[in-house]
């Protein structure tokens, strides 16, 4: 398996990721301006854990250099038609995260139409070979019914950019998880020794990597809505491309790499279905949220505890990359099905356990 990763750091490139630096620092100077404060929405949620008034524009930035990336065709000739073909997808996603990440203002619902209406764009209009899962009963009925396959597809795309955005709480945890997922799917392209792949991968991972310089361990700049949803789009629709074009992957190993946010997203879901609460009601009882509250009631302070919080839940963001470190890239259907039990009983371990801390804590 070829696990390292090279990659041309050409002047053009190390320009842009120049360029990067230089943007996030312009947007902070430029947004902590007093004159201009009164022109923008400030952000306030009951899941907040931060203090100060931080920018929202990290994924703004982030989505610049990617789309600068792009202009300067950075990829293979194929992947500049996937990349323009999910960037035109995007569109209408971009517009309404942006005015959201400035505003605070856009209503859930209205999010989650644009998020659908970017999925269906992406998957029915794409050039790129769908993946079907390992259902043998399922399997020729999707094959005669693409529009089904489709349906249920544009339905996990939009689950996932919203799972993304529902980890996107402590200093450098989204940055973290996409990370690992791209390193995942960055040691997945090795086995098949496609380089084009590995090349894409790369820059995603020294994109998220820079930008965590601004995220943690202080939090000067906040990835936002377009960040946690458009990246969030952009992996998700990555992972459909991987294993569309890779069928001897097994494709619940797409689960298993995404296992963090799509778990925390239905654990929250069900969560809040047997507290009778609505799932778009937010709430303070995500994970990352009741490690924090803990490590305050010691009396550690809002940063800390905000950075600790990322730390500890590192071998749940990491574990699929640890997973396929320990296993190779290529799982087995037993390895891939152990893989995802362990990082259930993990997250229910932490879960529980630091429920029962927080509660005790407040009592």
């Amino acid at each position: 398996m070829n696990v390292s990763m090279p990659i041309d750091l050409n002047p053009l490139l190390l320009t842009l990721f120049f360029a990067q630096v230089a943007l996030n620092l312009l947007v902070i100077n430029i947004w902590n301006n007093q004159e201009l404060k009164k022109f923008h929405g400030v952000y306030q949620a009951e899941q907040k854990i931060h203090d100060g008034f931080v920018p929202r524009f990290g994924g703004f930035v982030m989505l610049v250099v990617f789309v600068m990336m792009y202009f300067f065709e950075l990829f293979s000739d194929d992947w500049q038609l996937l990349i323009s073909h999910l960037l035109m997808s995007l569109t209408p996603l971009i517009l309404v995260t942006f005015l959201e990440d400035v505003y605070n203002n856009i209503l859930p619902l209205a999010r989650l139409f644009f998020i659908f209406l970017s999925a269906i764009l992406a998957l029915s209009l794409g050039d790129f070979q769908l993946p079907f899962i390992d259902l043998p009963l399922a399997a020729p009925f999707l094959v005669e019914h693409q529009w089904v396959w489709i349906t249920f597809l544009t339905i996990a795309v939009a689950a996932m950019v919203n799972a993304f955005n529902l980890v996107d709480g402590a200093n450098g945890l989204l940055l973290s998880t996409f990370l690992s997922i791209f390193l995942c799917l960055r040691m997945m392209g090795g086995v098949v020794d496609d380089m084009d792949w590995q090349h894409l991968t790369n820059l995603l991972v020294l994109l998220c990597i820079i930008q965590l310089l601004f995220n943690f361990p202080q939090a000067r700049m906040f990835c936002g809505d377009l960040g946690a949803y458009v990246f969030g789009f952009i992996t998700a629709m990555l992972t459909i491309i991987f294993f569309g074009q890779y069928p001897e992957f097994l494709t619940w190993q797409a689960i298993l790499i995404l296992f963090y946010p799509a778990w925390e997203l239905l654990f929250t879901i069900c969560r809040r279905f047997i507290s009778n609460k609505s799932p778009f009601e937010a709430d303070r009882n995500h994970l990352h949220q009741l490690i924090f509250d803990v490590l305050r009631s010691h009396n550690f302070n809002n940063l800390w505890s905000n950075a600790m919080s990322t730390i500890i839940l590192a071998p749940l963001w990491a574990s699929a990359l640890i997973w396929l470190s320990i296993h190779g890239a290529e799982l087995s259907f037993l390895q891939t099905f152990l893989g995802l039990g362990l990082q259930i009983i993990l997250y229910l371990f932490y879960y529980f356990g630091f429920y029962k801390l927080a509660h005790n804590e407040s009592h």
